[in-house]
């Protein structure tokens, strides 16, 4: 951290340990050009809304002397404010503040692994005659196990974590690469479940666009460093109608990636009279 941002730091704590006990401070990171933090407040205090732009406008003051003194503004006017009314929201919070250095290492300092390969050719035969973006890991495009997966979201609720479980064993054990949009419930907490290891690979197909500056989000700032994931993605047509059943398309190409692997397979898990069928079969 360079020095200016010690200071700014250091501030940052001083400014809420002594604003009248009204501000406990529970995450922070300082970035090179800008920070996040998200503070608590007690119950019941009438002036939130306006202790929040006192303690803001403390910590500017604190560090704009500390830094720069009487010298040019080390800050912007205004700030973002977000209010989390729950504890998932306080999570997601935590978890973008935390991964906003991986972040800029990401876009700023390593290009390579967020690099937007436009046009992006899919192997020979796969995706007609679509144009495609790329970002992440292009090499998993070759691995020789290649699953397509797509999860039906009839399966009950009591049996989704024995879907999950059964998926991280193929990755752990099998080396599985997973190919799928990763777009219903079920689906999520699959990719959720293997971005919290070491050493699963996923591609995910997006029914939306990536864009040519595309910002990591999620899990994908961890994933993209570890050269643990890829994104795929139609090229935008100026011209062309909203495509109908994008997923189904999308579903479509995931199982066309699987059966140009040498050990590719399609699965399709879904639920018939309580047993869970997995519907897994060589497509190659």
């Amino acid at each position: 951290m360079s020095e200016a941002g010690e200071i700014a730091q250091r501030d940052l704590i001083e400014a809420a340990n002594n604003f009248y006990g009204f501000i406990t401070l529970r995450q922070s990171v300082i970035m090179p050009n800008h920070v996040h933090f998200r503070f608590t407040w007690p119950e019941g205090n009438p002036n939130a809304l306006n202790d929040i732009g006192k303690f803001v406008g403390r910590f500017k003051q604190f560090s704009q002397y500390h830094i720069a003194g009487h010298g040019p503004h080390v800050w912007q006017d205004g700030y973002h404010d977000i209010l989390c009314v729950s504890e998932r929201c306080n999570r997601t919070i935590d978890a973008y503040i935390a991964n906003n250095p991986l972040k800029w290492w990401l876009m700023y300092c390593d290009k390579s692994l967020m690099h937007v390969e436009e046009p992006f050719y899919l192997p020979q035969g796969v995706g007609g005659e679509d144009l495609w973006r790329a970002v992440g890991n292009f090499d998993l495009l070759d691995s020789p196990r290649l699953v397509s997966l797509r999860i039906s979201q009839k399966v009950p609720e009591e049996r989704i974590e024995e879907v999950v479980n059964v998926c991280v064993r193929g990755a752990l054990e099998k080396g599985y690469v997973y190919v799928s949009t990763f777009f219903s419930p079920i689906e999520r907490r699959v990719f959720k479940a293997l971005a919290g290891l070491e050493k699963p690979t996923m591609i995910r197909l997006l029914s939306t666009y990536v864009d040519l500056a595309y910002r990591p989000h999620g899990d994908e700032p961890l994933l993209f460093s570890r050269k643990r994931l890829l994104l795929l993605s139609r090229m935008p047509d100026p011209d062309a109608e909203p495509r109908r059943g994008e997923l189904i398309g999308l579903n479509f190409t995931a199982a066309e990636l699987a059966r140009n692997a040498a050990e590719g397979k399609a699965v399709y898990v879904q639920c018939q009279s309580g047993r869970l069928i997995y519907g897994q079969h060589p497509v190659s």
